[in-house]
């Protein structure tokens, strides 16, 4: 899962790294909150981007966003038996605490109204293109380790990699020579969503549906 995750971190810093070539580019980050519709609690995060303005009015961003793991809210439970067959008892059964979250990269298109990407007050909308990886992971309550082993097919994580389209929209105030706060928030679904094993698919925190909230500063560059 880590390799993932950096091979995500390598995508958006490529991306912003691009805009560095252009005349103006802006690098932003700040704190992200994300829902999946159906399960109880947001995720809590950060995230970083970059956006490069293809004049006043209209702009391409990339964005990756890490949020913090949440619990299921019930206990799963497994089988453990014994090594030798002599053991009593032979098989014993074990819970398990399993814990799910996101890490998102998503891009797309921003079309600004009122004042402009880097002047004044304005309003941003647009769709974006969003590829978000769900880590999920098992924590067993004891068990002697020396006398019982997990089934073969038990797996203490897995992964689902989902693509999904959405929509967003915004408002930020840019203060001359020192950058942009910005608040905004992503509708976006899930339309294809591969688990790697059954670990990633038995979870009831996974959720098509997503809205985020971000709250963040963006520097412009020119």
């Amino acid at each position: 899962m880590v390799g993932k995750i950096k091979f995500l971190v390598l995508v958006v810093i490529l991306l912003i790294g691009t805009t560095a070539a252009k005349a103006q580019f802006g690098v932003s980050g700040g704190m992200s909150v994300l829902k999946g519709f159906g399960v109880p609690k947001p995720y809590i995060g950060m995230h970083f981007g970059g956006e490069i303005p293809r004049d006043d009015q209209i702009t391409l961003y990339a964005r990756l966003s890490l949020y913090a793991r949440q619990q299921e809210p019930t206990n799963g439970y497994t089988i453990v038996t014994a090594t030798d067959a002599t053991t009593i008892p032979y098989s014993q059964t074990i819970s398990y605490a399993s814990t799910f979250n996101y890490t998102i990269v998503e891009g797309g298109t921003r079309y600004y109204i009122g004042n402009g990407y880097d002047s004044g007050f304005g309003a941003y909308g647009g769709s974006t293109l969003m590829l978000a990886v769900n880590s999920v992971k098992r924590k067993y309550g004891d068990y002697d380790q020396s006398k019982y082993e997990l089934p073969t097919s038990e797996l203490s994580k897995g992964s689902i990699f989902n693509l999904g389209f959405g929509l967003g929209g915004g408002v930020k105030n840019t203060f001359a020579g020192i950058g942009t706060v910005y608040l905004d928030m992503n509708l976006a679904y899930m339309i294809l969503s591969t688990a790697s094993n059954s670990t990633a698919q038995n979870t009831s925190l996974y959720a098509p549906l997503l809205f985020s909230f971000n709250l963040g500063f963006r520097k412009e560059f020119y």
